[in-house]
């Protein structure tokens, strides 16, 4: 460094405010004798006076380029230099609020001012701003002024893109992207995960893409997805099977539909943690009018759906395996699938579950003063009259259930009855628990029993003695048996326990369920 140049940058660091312009000046341009180093620059002109900061943000906008202004947050700077009359920082200002901030008016003002002082790069800048002919004017503008050199006009537009996107400013992040592709059509990586990342956040938000080619974005989704982008892989695989993604339709993001490679990639999105997939796969497969129908793998997909927490999958595997159930073990999963769905509202689950439960007659309110009338001098009794209220029990299942071994989650399993004889009237049956008041009333037998496990053998004997002590009490209380016993036949109890046959009687709103 010459002598010079040292007592120059002595005297900024005494407090010499031209000086420190004159020396930040050379710090950012890396001229006469300095290197350049942007931060030094910047710290000696932000030490300036208030006298001196006219001119320091004048030598902060002309000496640095658009996009470093923007990445060093030195917006203000260029809004007073231009304010004060540089027609560098005009021109630098009137681009970004064109392209960043949408605000084409008032940056075109901008731009006509520096052309008035004598700027060419503005004057042919803002010609092209103007042509009618032009495809994209933003693009033609920035073309302008890539010519005369007085910026980088495609590093602005991803700039601004970029901007756009972490702001989550959709119409902005789009028109960027246009004019980055105007300016440069072929899709390089950085674009690719600009566009992907509109796309994404289009479909968030539930608004199209204006602006971009699906031939553009199809490539773009494309390189994203041989980067394992698992997001890509969904709206992708979607759009080439012809599924809508939001409000986006298939053909805004791909070309044609190609349903083998859209389901690769549905499948791809689904392994790597887009459960929202599943159901688009088993709708893909369990369509027999498509070319990649596969009802195996229809079922599987539904399933992980289920397993992953979509309602709609778990009300429809609950449907169909309830629908195709040949014993205990099988109705008891399905009720557990439909009793999830419609724990999150589902009323076509929560249909389903109650045609498995048998109805009863009379008030809740006058079916529960009568327990608690009973409960004073038979807890037994009591207990057992609950739970058939809650669950529609028949007589002879109220009597033989055991509250301990038959709970469950979801409702109760009324155990095979050892005391009767004819298979159709003993088999065991699961019954859903229709709302809170009957997994508590459960939930309180079972914990009575469990406080008196070993002397209930004893207090409350065998069948006949439980049901001859049961009559004596609702004789005492004046308890109507309608009220707490279901009337079913034989026949309506295995309509109950067997799939086939309950489908068909419950064939309603089982294909409402499945339709859904």
């Amino acid at each position: 460094m010459r002598r010079q140049d040292i007592q120059l940058l002595a005297l900024a660091r005494q407090g010499d405010g031209a000086a420190r312009c004159e020396v930040g000046r050379r710090y950012l341009l890396g001229a006469d004798g300095f290197a350049r180093h942007v931060a030094s620059g910047l710290d000696h002109l932000g030490r300036v006076d208030a006298a001196q900061r006219p001119l320091a943000a004048r030598i902060i906008a002309e000496s640095l380029a658009l996009e470093d202004l923007v990445t060093l947050r030195q917006e203000p700077a260029l809004a007073q230099a231009a304010a004060d009359g540089s027609p560098l920082a005009q021109v630098k200002l009137g681009v970004w609020l064109c392209l960043r901030e949408g605000r084409v008016d008032e940056g075109v003002r901008w731009i006509d001012r520096a052309a008035t002082a004598g700027h060419a790069g503005a004057r042919q800048a803002a010609a092209a701003l103007r042509r009618p002919d032009a495809d994209d004017p933003l693009a033609a503008f920035l073309q302008a002024l890539t010519r005369v050199g007085e910026l980088d006009g495609l590093s602005v537009a991803l700039l601004a893109a970029r901007q756009a996107q972490s702001q989550a400013d959709l119409r902005q992040f789009v028109a960027a992207l246009r004019t980055v592709l105007a300016l440069r059509p072929q899709v390089d990586p950085e674009l690719a995960e600009l566009i992907a990342a509109a796309v994404h956040l289009a479909e968030q938000r539930g608004k199209p893409l204006v602006g971009l080619s699906a031939e553009a974005i199809e490539t773009a989704l494309e390189m994203r997805c041989q980067r394992g982008d698992c997001d890509a892989a969904h709206a992708l695989g979607r759009a080439l099977c012809g599924i809508a993604c939001g409000e986006l339709a298939p053909r805004a993001l791909a070309g044609g539909q190609n349903m083998r490679k859209g389901v690769a990639l549905l499948l791809r999105a689904a392994d790597a943690g887009r459960d929202a997939a599943w159901m688009h796969l088993y709708r893909t497969h369990g369509d027999h009018r498509l070319s990649v129908a596969n009802p195996q793998m229809a079922r599987f997909c539904l399933e992980k759906a289920a397993q992953a927490g979509d309602t709609e999958a778990q009300r429809k595997l609950g449907a169909l395996m309830l629908r195709d159930a040949e014993g205990l073990a099988d109705s008891e999963a399905a009720i557990e699938w439909l009793q999830r769905a419609a724990g999150k509202g589902d009323a076509h689950a929560a249909g389903l579950l109650r045609s498995l439960v048998l109805p009863l007659a009379g008030d809740d309110a006058a079916a529960e003063a009568a327990i608690e009338r009973v409960r004073q001098d038979d807890p037994w009794v009591a207990a057992r009259m609950s739970l058939a209220r809650h669950f529609g029990l028949t007589k002879l299942e109220a009597l033989c259930v055991d509250p301990i071994n038959g709970q469950r989650a979801w409702g109760l399993v009324v155990g095979r009855n050892p005391f009767i004889t004819q298979v159709r009237l003993s088999a065991a049956r699961a019954i859903p628990a229709l709302d809170d008041a009957a997994l508590q009333a459960l939930q309180r037998a079972v914990s009575f029993y469990n406080q008196a496990q070993r002397e209930a053998p004893l207090l409350e004997g065998d069948q006949r003695r439980r049901s001859r002590r049961q009559r004596r009490a609702f004789e005492r209380h004046g308890v109507d048996e309608s009220m707490f016993f279901a009337q079913a036949s034989a026949t309506t109890l295995q309509t109950l326990r067997l799939g086939t046959k309950w489908a068909f009687h419950a064939r309603e709103p089982l294909k409402s369920a499945l339709a859904a």
